[in-house]
């Protein structure tokens, strides 16, 4: 039993405790506050601050960063916050409420505070070396727990003291807090207690036993960081960097899938920084399977339209009018809506609820506030307050969850669009899709499809807003009458002007697009050919073409962006206006305007224009998705290669040995614009001045036979081969293939080759068969290649074969298709890009050995390899000219055999390029930057946008924010200046509840003060009207009226000016960056060495020429302008609400920091997987990319299928990190919005609060709650805004990094060196002891090589395989700096020579002639320099070219696609006519007559010889006749000059090298010579 006696002290002690000691406290239920201090308080904290602090000094962490246990965390958590709470309470009571505080008090607050500081120190120094201990030092554990009993008894105290003011019927709001403050620091003790009894496992490290990307980067991380970085990874750590096997969403529970909690496990591993790849982020769920859904949408698709296609028969693109009638079957549209409509209809009914709900809980505040005010029964406040806890509650549930859904079908679209673009293009008739470039084709699948994705939430919105927009007009009638109708008429004014900013947006948004498509079709252009395009200097030239249209594309971007500026101003202002607008109108005719009424009007107007702003937006987001529906229908109409109509089965082909049999075939490059279901219109007359035709073409090819294919440049062998593959439009005829639907091998004349391993390029999806690949790899002649590579065939080739010589990548092709056991072989002229030697031993190792049996059609210029063939056919002019025997067609004895045509070749063979192992590359892997986006990134936008210019326009965000809030404060102002309430008494300004409920006014309906929460979309109603109907005319009335009316339109007029010029600065601003940052990122690639390009796949440049930038010219400004906007909100929203109701911010204390907490968790993964999704994207462009390239080769072997599943693995990849992104979108939305239902409850509280004792005037109380309830949407606005921000920021990142790191050429020489413009004048070149090493460990490609060139000279030169033939040239063009020695020009040495001056005095045309979309005239002379149509028309004539270009239309003649609609023959011939134009005194020819037929060799030869006299002449050449007749011949032999003479010194002794070269080539002509 308690004693009740009281135990006096002496003076000091009563003084200290502040009353007389005693045991119990006044109210005898619980201890005093100082014994609670002496028995509690003083010596179990002591003992907890002194065995913490001696085990601090004891524990030593060592030099690594391990990761700390959980357990231990949540120790640190407990105290800390216990720590902040015990002195915030102290510091509350002191400050905030002004109490007397004794001694004892001080000393509790005190010692505690320091054993709290001492013991948190000790927990993170235990966590940094926690393997020592299974719980802790039990000594420090035992302390811990004695101080557990102070919790306990001040629990006791608060709550007697809770009691005793109820008792009183009281209310002291300092026990409340105390109350709840004393609480969370009990219960962080008990969750202390609890991580007590789990035992934490005592390990260091443990050894990741997974190979995935993550695993691999970790041990890099160990291998490169050191100690400083080490990275514990524990047995918990695993299945985060191991691959998921299915989506935690698939298999959660209800409450897991309701409040995201599933999503936990992902954001721990961005938070512990181990989101290192795509294989680290969760799985899709099963309704979001790529496959799945690609399937199911193709066949809806076909379904669609095959009934359409078959109406039509048109396979041009629709024109205008034909457009028009064609809209109606919208092919797309409908399959989209069979696939995906029923379930994304119904997510309507989310949305429906959530905002019946939104406008649920002002009624239910209302109600709420109605109780406070009339002393209503308990139990109905109970109901209000739980009917608006489980309105705001559901309503924040059915919006998140719709935004999921509804994101979750557009992830489905985004696949399935995706699949369907890629589908087409790889089974669309290869003619067909010639209609569309590259660039127009990638946009479709980026920002097409992107756009189309965007209608998801768009359509909800679009019926969703116009509801929203009827009941806010209702409840504002109720509050003005009549009046709301000038409000109105100013919102439909506003509306209709919206609308015209949104259809002028769209238009400039179409023409932006087309420009777009130009700009990246042209820059894929200039990445493809970037060795053309450096060794001719056409860098500025191309830079001012993309300029040019990048320019064009910122001036429609202009348009959309200033129109913006447009929306956004009426977006801002409208809200002023219309409030202007109404009090002027409600206070002139005769009303009085109160408290209540006027912040009822902002709130009800507020809610109104959010809509009414939104909604031209999302016809606008419509419409974009609308006119990417139409390009992307367009093209899913392209006719599909369908074979069964190609080709016809006749009997003869399956019932003979017949393999082909083509009667009377016409073929055309061109699309059939009269072509019918039934394909028999012979169009051939459409087509006579467009494109070259096969014309009566007539051929039977029985099995095993070999065919030859001869004719000149142009004469249509390879179109040949291309009709039998169906790569061409049959008009008339029949053919019949055998084997059509096994596909044939084909082998074009370019060689294309994929990004992957040599094996893989080889094997090509077939398995691996150990004898059969080395067979094929031995008669191919790559088993010297593979010992030179630096991984043999395991070694990763670059994008098209960058990576590999010319050679290399033709024996490779023919390797893949020897490889792949199909009964037609179909070669274009595979030996003209090796050694004469090396095609020797193709033709007897391969064509007429491994490949004996099977039937092989090859077109080539060396006749010589077809006197054993068993059919010639002779080509002209497209048609069949010759067909017959080799003695028939070539004139021949095919009884005698040519020089050494048989002897078998006792060098390794190989090819004439240098080989990897001399310029080893391998391909980089994408970069990824982690944790925050540096502060330089932040600088480089900053600068771009320009230093003046962005703090202009961050002045006048906050000038527009400062005169909103002035605004605003000013109608506090004036209504409370009408304010004729009673004297103020002790209960405060509004009196009474009896006078305040007889000032109510009784004709405001049941809505009487919405108070808005914007961002929440909730209203809350506070009764506060005033009669005025009964008050006295007061006769300075309307003179203050109009002070108040002409000073508030002041300040609205200044905050419109404010408004017009932030947004239009702002506009400016972004169009300024975007300008600056691409003109930066396209001259840091157009500055950079081949060596750069040939390890950075062209996939991963265009992402960032396209992807990126229209995020950087789009989504980033308009991220940036809402997160400026919101943070200026946040400031004010702040600053007025914590001024007005001070008892707030109590509240808004620890939930800002738990915001902080959460952003700062939900940023770590965010950003991660940002630049997970960006780097995922780069792939898929690439892979696309070489698809496009390689599209002939995929459908010729018919392989379309395997493609198509590379592609959605791809997309699947991509999908898995956006899917990723999302969930974390939405655990972050989900607690934002619950903790929006805490400040909802807590707003409410401290109005009611301050309701009853506050001192405020009531528009200052009004305006404060206006903003108060405003904080949780400003910071959630703010948190997701920065996030976003920080997402798009990535982009600037990507650019940057390009834009800084990316290597750069020397452009001009250091010191003063000048040149004369005529320089070099005589030509001489000589190489005086040049040493060239491609890398730091590879041997030397050129060994100390010396030779003179003098001026004139015509030298050849040849070599075998590493020879360093064409390490000559990249030096002599300063593609590669040299390792030692000099080269020197007219006695002047290079590298003092400006790298463009230099390069432009010298003309080289490479192996692989490349041309850009485009006239002959712009391929001839893409700098403009040649203004006379007969210097054209005389340089083509001397290249054999004028018949061609006169059937082709003229200079004017557009050559498709990188020259598609020439032969590679002729394209060569125009890269020879090209350097006819060009007045230089050295010329160098790589291989530039390998593509043509001796005929045409000779003419190119006789041109060199006739217009190069006198210049100075080096050619490699792979067929030795054509050095024969040089001046000299350079002969090179492992990096060093074996030989240098005039070929008749070099061929009279039989013991040199290049003797025994023009013996093993079979050339005859060394005896004329």
């Amino acid at each position: 039993m308690k004693s009740d006696s009281v135990m006096s002290g002496s003076p000091s002690l009563t003084r200290f405790c502040g009353t007389e000691f005693s045991i119990w406290s006044e109210l005898g239920d619980s201890f005093s506050v100082c014994f609670e201090t002496f028995v509690f308080v003083l010596g179990p904290f002591l003992l907890l601050a002194l065995t913490s602090s001696f085990y601090i000094g004891r524990l030593h962490p060592p030099d690594v960063n391990l990761r700390v246990p959980s357990s231990f965390n949540i120790r640190r958590i407990c105290t800390g916050v216990t720590l902040l709470l015990t002195f915030g309470v102290f510091m509350k009571d002191v400050i905030l409420f002004k109490l007397d505080t004794a001694g004892v008090v001080v000393l509790s607050c005190c010692v505690r505070t320091v054993a709290l500081l001492v013991h948190f120190i000790f927990l993170w120094r235990l966590g940094m070396i926690h393997f020592d201990y299974k719980r802790g030092p039990l000594l420090v554990n035992v302390s811990w727990l004695l101080t557990l009993g102070f919790y306990g008894v001040q629990m006791e105290r608060m709550v007697d003291l809770l009691l005793n003011n109820v008792e009183k019927k009281t209310i002291d709001v300092n026990v409340i807090i105390d109350l709840f403050c004393y609480a969370i620091m009990l219960a962080c003790q008990l969750t202390y207690l609890v991580t007590l009894g789990r035992t934490n496992p005592r390990y260091r490290t443990v050894s990741i036993l997974t190979n995935d990307d993550s695993s691999e980067q970790l041990e890099h991380n160990f291998a490169t960081d050191g100690a400083e970085r080490y990275y514990d990874i524990s047995t918990t750590d695993l299945p985060a960097i191991v691959d998921e096997d299915e989506c935690p969403a698939d298999s959660a529970g209800l409450l897991s899938k309701l409040f995201f909690c599933w999503v936990q496990k992902l954001m721990r591993k961005g938070a512990k920084k181990i989101l290192l790849s795509e294989s680290s982020v969760y799985k899709l769920p099963r309704e979001l399977n790529t496959d799945t859904l690609c399937e199911k949408f193709s066949n809806k698709l076909h379904q669609n339209a095959e009934d359409d296609i078959t109406e039509s028969g048109r396979y041009l693109r629709l024109s205008r009018e034909d457009d028009k009638s064609q809209k109606s079957k919208r092919v797309l549209l409908r399959a989209l809506h069979r696939q995906f409509g029923r379930g994304y209809y119904l997510l309507g009914l989310l949305k429906f609820g959530g905002d019946a709900l939104g406008f649920a809980g002002p009624i239910l505040l209302n109600f709420l506030v109605s109780y406070v005010e009339n002393k209503e029964p308990v139990v109905n406040g109970v109901y209000y307050a739980t009917g608006l806890f489980a309105s705001t509650l559901v309503g924040s549930l059915l919006i998140t969850h719709f935004d999921y859904q509804v994101n979750k079908v557009s992830i489905a679209i985004k696949s399935s669009l995706i699949g369907a673009v890629y589908a087409k293009t790889m089974q669309a008739k290869p003619v067909a899709m010639a209609t569309f470039s590259s660039g127009e084709i990638t946009n479709f699948m980026s920002t097409d499809v992107n756009r189309v994705v965007n209608f998801g939430p768009s359509f909800h919105q679009f019926w969703s807003l116009p509801f929203q927009v009827i009941v806010t007009l209702v409840l504002l009638y109720e509050q003005v009458g009549i009046v709301f109708l000038a409000g109105l008429g100013l919102s439909l004014l506003m509306i209709v002007f919206n609308r015209y900013l949104a259809k002028k947006i769209g238009e400039y948004n179409q023409d932006m697009m087309k420009h777009k498509d130009s700009r990246v079709k042209l820059m894929t252009e200039v990445l493809q050919g970037i060795r053309v395009v450096k060794f001719n200097v056409w860098e500025k030239c191309l830079s001012e073409k993309i300029s040019s249209i990048r320019n064009k594309e910122l001036k429609s971007l202009s348009g959309i962006k200033y129109f913006d500026a447009g929306c956004v101003y009426l977006w801002a202002t409208t809200p002023v206006l219309i409030s202007l607008l109404i009090f002027s109108i409600y206070s002139t005719m005769g009303h009085e305007l109160t408290a209540a009424k006027v912040f009822t009007v902002i709130a009800l107007i507020n809610m109104l224009i959010a809509p009414l702003n939104a909604f031209p937006w999302v016809l606008n987001g419509l419409m974009e998705a609308w006119i990417s529906l139409d390009r992307l229908e367009n093209f899913l109409k392209l006719p599909e290669l369908d074979l069964d109509k190609f080709y016809d089965p006749h009997d003869q082909v399956h019932q003979s040995d017949q393999i082909l049999d083509i009667k009377d075939g016409t073929f055309s490059w061109n699309l059939n614009v009269n072509e019918t279901n039934n394909e028999d219109v012979n169009s051939e007359s459409e087509f006579k001045d467009k494109d070259l035709l096969l014309k009566e073409i007539s051929l039977k090819v029985k099995e095993g036979d070999f065919i030859g294919v001869v004719g000149s440049v142009g004469a249509g062998k390879s179109s040949l081969l291309s009709a039998i593959c169906a790569g061409m439009e049959k008009l008339d005829g029949e053919i019949a293939l055998q084997c059509a639907s096994d596909g044939v091998a084909y082998v074009s004349q370019e060689a294309w080759i994929q990004h992957a391993t040599v094996r893989d390029n080889i094997l090509w999806g077939r398995p691996y068969v150990q004898d059969f690949y080395e067979a094929v790899v031995e008669c191919c002649a790559l088993n010297e290649d593979f010992v030179a590579l630096p991984h043999g065939d395991m070694t990763e080739v670059g994008e098209n074969g960058v990576t590999l010589s010319g050679g290399q990548k033709a024996r490779l092709s023919l390797a893949r298709a020897v490889y792949q056991d199909r009964c037609l072989y179909l070669l274009d002229d595979p030996l003209s890009a090796v050694d004469q030697h090396v095609a020797l031993h193709l033709y007897q190792q391969c064509i007429v050995g491994i490949l004996r049996k099977k039937t092989r059609i090859l077109c080539t210029h060396h006749t010589k390899y077809l006197r054993h063939a068993d059919v010639v056919i002779a080509m002209e002019e497209g048609r069949i000219k010759t067909i017959g025997t080799p003695s028939e067609v070539l004139g021949i004895d095919v009884s005698i055999d040519e020089g050494n045509f048989n002897d078998k070749d006792d060098s390794p063979p190989g090819d004439a390029d240098e080989p990897v192992a001399e310029k080893e590359i391998s391909i980089s892997r994408e970069e990824k930057a982690t944790g925050t986006v540096a502060f330089r990134v932040y600088k480089t936008y900053w600068l771009a946008i320009g230093g003046c210019l962005a703090l202009t326009i961050l002045s006048f965000v906050v000038l527009m924010q400062g005169s909103k809030v002035i605004s605003d404060w000013w109608l506090s102002q004036w209504v409370n200046a009408n304010v004729t309430g009673p004297p103020k008494s002790s209960t405060g300004w509004l009196g009474t509840s009896e006078e305040r409920d007889a000032q109510n006014c009784t004709h405001g309906g049941i809505l009487q003060s919405p108070v808005i929460l914007p961002y929440s979309s909730y209203t809350f109603l506070l009764t506060g009207h005033y009669d005025v109907t009964n008050a006295k005319e007061n006769p300075h009335a309307k003179h203050d009226t109009a002070f108040y009316l002409e000073v508030y339109g002041g300040i609205a007029a200044a905050n419109s000016i404010f408004t017009l010029i932030r947004a239009f600065t702002f506009a400016y601003g972004g169009i300024c960056a975007a300008r600056i940052l691409h003109r930066k990122l396209l001259r840091s690639l157009l500055q950079a060495p081949v060596s750069f390009f040939d390890v950075t796949p062209v996939g991963r440049i265009i992402n960032r020429m396209s992807s990126d930038m229209y995020t950087i010219d789009d989504s980033l400004p308009f991220m940036l302008n809402i997160l400026l906007a919101q943070f200026a909100g946040l400031l004010a929203t702040i600053v007025v609400t914590c001024y007005g109701l001070p008892w707030f911010a109590i509240l808004l204390l620890p939930l800002s920091a738990f915001y902080y907490y959460t952003q700062q968790y939900y940023r770590l993964t965010s950003r991660e997987l940002k630049r997970l999704s960006s780097i995922s994207l780069s792939p898929i462009y690439a892979h696309f990319n070489e698809s496009l390239t390689g599209v002939s080769t995929i459908q010729a072997f018919r392989k379309t299928d395997d493609f198509k599943k590379q592609n959605r693995d791809l997309v699947e990849r991509n999908q898995r990190c956006n899917f990723s992104t999302l969930v974390a979108q939405e655990w972050l939305a989900i607690r934002l919005q619950m903790m929006g239902v805490v400040m909802v409850t807590g707003v409410a509280f401290t109005a009611v609060l301050e309701n009853k004792y506050s001192v405020v005037p009531p528009g200052m109380v009004g305006l404060a709650l206006s903003y108060a309830l405003s904080v949780t949407g400003r910071l959630s606005g703010v948190i997701t805004s920065f996030t976003e921000t920080e997402k798009q920021m990535v982009a600037v990142e990507r650019q940057v990094y390009y834009i800084n790191n990316v290597p750069q050429e020397r452009i001009a020489p250091s010191g003063d060196f000048q040149l004369r413009e005529e320089w070099p004048s005589r030509g001489s070149v000589e190489f005086k002891r040049v040493s060239l090493r491609y890398r730091p460990n590879l041997p030397l490609a050129l060994n100390e090589v010396s030779f003179k060139l003098a001026p004139g000279e015509k030298v050849g030169v040849v070599g075998r395989t590493g020879s360093g033939k064409s390490s000559l040239f990249l030096t002599l063009f300063c593609m590669t700096p040299i390792t030692g020695g000099a080269v020197y020009i007219d006695g002047i040495n290079i590298n003092k020579v400006p790298l463009h001056f230099l390069r432009s005095k010298m003309v080289i045309i490479p192996q692989d002639p490349f041309l850009f979309s485009g006239s002959w005239r712009s391929n001839l002379d893409p700098e403009g320099n040649v203004g006379d149509d007969a210097i054209f028309w005389g340089a083509v004539e001397r290249c054999g070219l004028r018949s061609s270009l006169e059937n082709m239309g003229g200079l004017d003649a557009d050559v498709g696609e990188r020259g598609r609609r020439l032969s590679v023959g002729q394209r060569q011939l125009l890269c020879l006519a090209r350097a006819l134009l060009r007045d230089v005194q050295i010329v160098c020819l790589d291989e530039a007559t390998a593509n043509v037929d001796r005929a045409s060799d000779e003419l190119i030869q006789e041109t060199i010889k006739k217009n190069f006299s006198g210049r100075t002449v080096l050619t490699i050449a792979h067929r030795v006749e054509t050095v024969l007749g040089s001046d000299k011949v350079l002969v090179m032999d492992g990096g060093r000059v074996a030989e240098f003479d005039s070929p008749e010194n070099l061929l009279s002794d039989q013991r040199s090298l290049f003797a025994q070269l023009v013996q093993k080539s079979g050339c005859q002509r060394s005896a004329d010579v």
